[in-house]
C-alpha cells in the first residue's frame, strides 16, 4: 500500500525536499536556486550560469586534497506528464511523492528520478564531509530532457578535470561508456482548405504506454501518431472524408501515448464512415492487446470545424503519416540487440496552412544519422514541404582505454563479487555534448533501477538508489 512517509536518510531527504520544487525543463530556476543555496550554506564555491547550469567546487576529504580532480555531473530537469485525471499544475506544483516500501514514486505524475537522484546524491556530498573523496566539480545542468540545452550551453572552460562521473543511467549494474548522437527535425506539410460539407467526427486515441524514444524504441509500444495513420488509411480504403485536423504527442523524445484526428464525411457516407472505422477498433485492439492493453479507440460527432483539407490535401496528410519512416530504423552491427539509428514521431500539429511532424532522430553512428536526416529530407520535400534540423549533438564515442571504467568496473566487482555490464546506449546522455567540449574526456555513467522513465508510472527503486549510493562512494574513496 501505497503511503507518504519519506525514506530516512540523507539522500532521501534531499531527493523529496527536490521532488517538492516544480522543476520541469524550463521551468529550473527554484532548484538551481535551492542547490545554489546549498552548497554556499556548505561553504562550497558556485559558478552559475545564466540559463541556471551550476558548477559547484568541492574540495577534497583529508588525504584526498592532492588527487586528480573528478567532475560529478547530472542535470534538474525533469519530464512533466499526468495521467488524464489529475489536475495538478507540475510548473507551479511539486510532486506528491509515495511509495509502497520497495519503490518510490509519484501520484498521477512523473517522478523526476530521472535526473533527481543525481541531485540528491550530490547535495548529500556538499554537506557530508565525512565522506572520502577527492576534490571535485559537480555540475547541474538546466534543460537536458528538451535538447540538453543545459550541456550546451555550459563554458567548460569553467572545469579543470577531464575525469567525469554521470548519475543519468537507469538500471543498476550496468555502466555506459557510449551514446548516441541525435537531431531534431521539424517537417512542414504544406495543404489547402475547403468549406466543410457533411458531418465532422473526432476519432482519438489514448491509453497507450509511452515512454522514452531512445531505450523504449524497440519494446513494440506503440506510436499514437503511427496508429493513427493506419486508422485514417484503412477507413479511406472503403469511404471518402476529408481531414479538418491532425495531433498527437507532447515531446520530441517520447513515444506519443494519445492522438487525434477531426474528419468531415458526407451524410450520405455517414453509416459507412462508423461502420469501417468501428471494424478497424475490433482489429487493432485484438492485435494489440498484450503489448497495449488500456488502448482506447473513441469516435464521436463533434461541431462543424468550418474548413476542412481539400480531397488531395487529405489523401497527401494520410499518404504521409502512413508512409514516413518511424521507430529502429537498423541494429548495432556490434553489440548485440541494441538499437544503432531510429526516429520518433514524436509530435503532430495542424496549423491554418500545414501540418507538422516534428521527430528525434538518434544514432550512435554518425553516419548513420546523416544517413537518415537524407532519407527524411528527400521524403518531405518530395511533398512539396519544408524541414529543419535543430539541436544537433554528436555520439559519445567509445574510448578504447579509460583509467576511470577500470576504476568504476574493478569497484563494482569487489563490491558485489560480479563485474558489471559495460555496453552503450541508445539514447542522448550529456556526456555527448560534454566530450566535444572537455578534450580526451574520461566518462563513464551510472546510476539505479528506474522504470517506466518520462511516464506517469515512472519508479525508483528503494534498495537500488541505495547501492549506487554506497558504489558512488566506494568509487570516489578508490579515486585517490
Amino acid at each position: 500500500m501505497a503511503n507518504t512517509d519519506p525514506i530516512h536518510g540523507k539522500v532521501f531527504e534531499y531527493f523529496y525536499k527536490i521532488a517538492s520544487i516544480p522543476h520541469g525543463s524550463g521551468n529550473t530556476r527554484a532548484l538551481s536556486d535551492y542547490c545554489a543555496l546549498q552548497a554556499e550554506k556548505h561553504g562550497c564555491r558556485v559558478y552559475r550560469e545564466d540559463n541556471g547550469n551550476l558548477i559547484v567546487y568541492v574540495d577534497g576529504t583529508q588525504g584526498y586534497e592532492n588527487s586528480e580532480t573528478v567532475i560529478l555531473q547530472g542535470h534538474i530537469d525533469m519530464v512533466c506528464d499526468k495521467t488524464e485525471s489529475c489536475d495538478k499544475d507540475m510548473v507551479r506544483d511539486g510532486v506528491e511523492v509515495l511509495n509502497d516500501g520497495e519503490y518510490i514514486f509519484a501520484k498521477d505524475t512523473t517522478l523526476g528520478s530521472d535526473d533527481g537522484i543525481a541531485v540528491a546524491y550530490m547535495l548529500t556530498l556538499i554537506e557530508d564531509r565525512s565522506i572520502p573523496h577527492p576534490p571535485l566539480e559537480m555540475l547541474f545542468t538546466v534543460d537536458e530532457e528538451v535538447g540538453m540545452l543545459g550541456a550546451r550551453a555550459i563554458d567548460a572552460k569553467k572545469l579543470s578535470s577531464n575525469k567525469l562521473i554521470n548519475i543519468d543511467s537507469e538500471v543498476e549494474g550496468i555502466l555506459t561508456v557510449s551514446c548516441a548522437g541525435a537531431i531534431r527535425a521539424v517537417c512542414k506539410i504544406p495543404f489547402t482548405t475547403e468549406n466543410t460539407n457533411g458531418s465532422c467526427y473526432k476519432i482519438s486515441i489514448s491509453g497507450l504506454k509511452g515512454g522514452h524514444s531512445g531505450t523504449e524504441i524497440n519494446s513494440g509500444r506503440i506510436n499514437s501518431n503511427k496508429l493513427l495513420s493506419r486508422l485514417l488509411n484503412f477507413v479511406s480504403q472503403d469511404v471518402d472524408f476529408k481531414i479538418s485536423s491532425i495531433s498527437g504527442g507532447k515531446k520530441y523524445n517520447a513515444i506519443p501515448k494519445e492522438s487525434e484526428a477531426v474528419v468531415c464525411v458526407e451524410d450520405k457516407n455517414k453509416e459507412l464512415f462508423l461502420s469501417v472505422t468501428q471494424k478497424f477498433i475490433s482489429s487493432i485492439k485484438n492485435e494489440k492487446v498484450i503489448n497495449e492493453p488500456d488502448l482506447e479507440i473513441n469516435i464521436t460527432q463533434t461541431s462543424d470545424t468550418g474548413k476542412c483539407m481539400d480531397s488531395r490535401s487529405s489523401r497527401k496528410a494520410m499518404f504521409t503519416l502512413l508512409q514516413i519512416p518511424n521507430g529502429v530504423q537498423t541494429m548495432s552491427p556490434d553489440i548485440p540487440n541494441m538499437v544503432q539509428t531510429s526516429l520518433n514521431l514524436g509530435i503532430l500539429e495542424t496549423s491554418d496552412e500545414y501540418f507538422s511532424l516534428c521527430f528525434m532522430i538518434r544514432s550512435n553512428a554518425s553516419a548513420g544519422k546523416q544517413a537518415l536526416v537524407q532519407k527524411l529530407k528527400s521524403f518531405v520535400e518530395y511533398l512539396d514541404g519544408s524541414i529543419e534540423f535543430m539541436s544537433d549533438y554528436p555520439a559519445w564515442e567509445f574510448k578504447a582505454e579509460s583509467n576511470l571504467r577500470n576504476t568504476l568496473i574493478e569497484t563494482y566487482t569487489e563490491m558485489y563479487g560480479e563485474p558489471p555490464v559495460v555496453t552503450a546506449i541508445h539514447a542522448g546522455l550529456e556526456c555527448g555534448i560534454l566530450a566535444g567540449k572537455i578534450p580526451d574526456m574520461d566518462a563513464v555513467s551510472f546510476g539505479p533501477n528506474i522504470l517506466h522513465a518520462h511516464t506517469p508510472q515512472e519508479k525508483i527503486e528503494i534498495a537500488s538508489a541505495k547501492r549506487c549510493w554506497e558504489y558512488l562512494k566506494t568509487v570516489l574513496k578508490n579515486l585517490k
